[in-house]
């Protein structure tokens, strides 16, 4: 069996044990008035007169010392580690659930502790899931994967920052049926022209073929860009080479406008114009941020049809590690007894104030009765 504390530095607290016992050891002791008919007979002494210092009632400030001891021993916070104890955490599970896609999954299990983490890119999910299990008490941790899992939604790169310790699961959902055909349009510049282009995307049973369709010219003012004075350069530059790119776009007459921070509020008040509103990217990256921006904010609709095979998503999974030997185990309430025994202490020093008071006010009665 071992012990470790959840805040050891309160033990320095301990020091003010010294109060109490400085408190009993420097009070004067009331001292009883006699009456005495004669001092006449009484021999005069050569011996000094002294004080002595003493402690008067140990069992009081035993009880005070103990309630200090107890209260500063429960702000540390201990924890005795038994083998029992350590066992048992290697039966609870902290799990942490990330949603992958809008598919519907039931309800995971019930877990010691659980929380559910929706970003918009997975790698930020798992990285705000793996911070928040590594704060938890111990147990054992695992994040489960919910989704379709469609080609493009996660792959090993997103997993590779998940700690060896922490277990991997791809929960699917039931396979939803997506057309076999569909139209995907994209708003891209052919020849100097900037166009919109239904292709075709044709699902097989393990890949996904698209195909150009009709290329409809659309006016340049379909998609503009607005930035500071200083940056409305790189920010045409950067819309320019997204659109080469090709930008998966709506049917329909929507015209939209992406704002860079900074950006005249007058050029972005437009009526019947969706704003897109981004960060300034750094420069080395300015056209994909612009492209992820658009993409982000305009859905298309569609769907990848072919899943991820189910042999790659056990691939990818593997069960729990042991419960981390570092991890503290806050959850636990070994203090609440320490508490406890403050309070049963205290009240034990308030009965033996009064009774100490007690007799000690009868007896100078009684001996000043009798002198007298």
């Amino acid at each position: 069996m071992s012990i470790s504390w959840i805040n050891a530095a309160a033990l320095a607290g301990l020091a003010l044990i010294a109060v109490p016992i400085a408190i009993h050891l420097l009070v004067r002791q009331q001292t009883r008035v006699l009456a005495y008919p004669s001092l006449r007979f009484l021999r005069e002494t050569s011996l000094a007169a002294f004080r002595r210092r003493a402690i008067q009632d140990a069992a009081l400030l035993a009880c005070r010392i103990g309630i200090i001891a107890a209260g500063v021993t429960a702000l540390a916070g201990p924890i005795l580690h038994t083998s029992s104890r350590s066992g048992g955490y290697a039966s609870r599970v902290s799990r942490a659930v990330i949603a992958v896609d809008d598919a519907a999954v039931e309800e995971v299990e019930a877990s010691f502790r659980s929380k559910r983490f929706t970003r918009v890119e997975v790698g930020d999910a798992i990285a705000d899931a793996v911070r928040w299990l590594d704060a938890q008490p111990p147990s054992a941790r695992e994040i489960v994967f919910t989704g379709s899992f469609r080609l493009g939604a996660i792959d090993a790169g997103d997993l590779a920052p998940i700690p060896a310790a922490i277990g991997i699961r791809m929960r699917a959902a039931e396979s939803t049926t997506a057309p076999a055909e569909i139209s995907a349009p994209l708003l891209i510049r052919r020849n100097g022209t900037l166009v919109r282009v239904d292709q075709h995307v044709r699902a097989d049973a393990d890949s996904t073929r698209v195909s150009p369709g009709a290329a409809t010219p659309v006016s340049e003012d379909r998609i503009r860009v607005v930035a500071a004075a200083g940056d409305q350069r790189l920010a045409e530059a950067a819309l320019g080479a997204a659109i080469d790119e090709g930008i998966p776009w709506t049917a329909g007459e929507r015209r939209v406008l992406v704002a860079w921070d900074g950006a005249d509020p007058k050029s972005v008040d437009a009526p019947g114009v969706d704003v897109i509103r981004m960060p300034v990217p750094d420069p080395w990256n300015a056209a994909s941020a612009t492209w992820n921006a658009i993409t982000r904010a305009t859905p298309t609709g569609f769907i990848e049809p072919v899943l991820i095979p189910r042999e790659q998503l056990t691939a990818w999974s593997r069960v729990p590690g042991a419960p981390s030997p570092d991890a503290i185990p806050i959850d636990e309430g070994d203090r609440r007894w320490l508490w406890a025994a403050v309070l049963a202490i205290l009240a034990l020093e308030h009965m033996l104030r009064r009774e100490r008071a007690r007799p000690l006010t009868a007896t100078a009665r009684d001996e000043e009765a009798r002198v007298a």
